[in-house]
């Protein structure tokens, strides 16, 4: 049995439980953004989880639900971002296609079925391999709306991540963001190049803590800021 996706899930969960208590205290629209998308994180490696030989299996309905949470949440993660580095009409209209999309997939991949077969087939072999090549059992009606949405959010998660680095370098924070939209990626070629299926699911892991130190060092970094403003406002008062 593969325990690694059930450590992204822990992980994915309390960063979503952390993001939205932030959302609670500061309101801020991004940080609910990055709470629906690591919700949609830890429900995916769930799914990755249970559909372990051991205990579902290639089971069609898990297999959907992970299928169609995985694009989306990067895509939300991007969204977020955007807010934070341009002013809201362009963001606005960033989340908006991201949600249209992500809602045409959700549609799609709901309805439309699933070669069984394929399935059944991918997960003849290890679990890392076998979501790699199950996501040939969709159509590439519904696959493109989820290549789409990995391409736009992933790049804009990313290089607003290295760009908001370079404008101001004691953001150290977003190197952590960066490795943590490298590393999910990085886990399927790799896994191809040495032939070890756990990477996926140990690089998926790897980037989930990365975006979670990138989100506690941040806050830190925040907090600093603050305190260091309310000082300098209270001695000048």
């Amino acid at each position: 049995m593969n325990i690694f996706p059930l450590f992204t899930t822990i992980v994915a969960g309390a960063f979503t439980f952390s993001l939205f208590k932030q959302y609670q205290e500061r309101k801020k629209f991004h940080q609910l953004l990055w709470s629906l998308a690591m919700l949609a994180y830890a429900i995916a490696a769930l799914m990755e989880f249970l559909m372990n030989g051991d205990i579902f299996g290639p089971t069609v309905w898990a297999f959907k639900v992970y299928y169609v949470l995985s694009a989306p949440l990067v895509g939300l993660l991007g969204a977020g971002v955007m807010y934070l580095l341009v002013d809201k009409k362009k963001a606005d209209i960033f989340t908006g296609i991201i949600t249209l999309l992500s809602l045409v997939l959700l549609v799609k991949g709901f309805t439309q079925p699933i070669d069984q077969a394929v399935l059944v087939e991918a997960f003849n072999g290890p679990l890392g391999e076998a979501f790699h090549e199950a996501i040939h059992a969709y159509t590439m009606d519904v696959r493109k709306y989820a290549i789409v949405i990995n391409i736009i959010g992933g790049m804009t998660l990313i290089l607003g991540a290295v760009y908001s680095f370079i404008k101001d370098r004691r953001r150290t924070y977003n190197i952590y963001f960066v490795l943590g939209g490298l590393f999910p990626g990085l886990g399927g070629t790799l896994m191809g190049i040495f032939g070890d299926p756990n990477l996926f699911f140990e690089f998926e892991l790897i980037g989930t803590i990365f975006l979670y130190a990138g989100f506690i060092y941040s806050d830190r970094f925040i907090k600093d800021r603050d305190e260091k403003i309310a000082e300098i406002l209270s001695a000048e008062s």
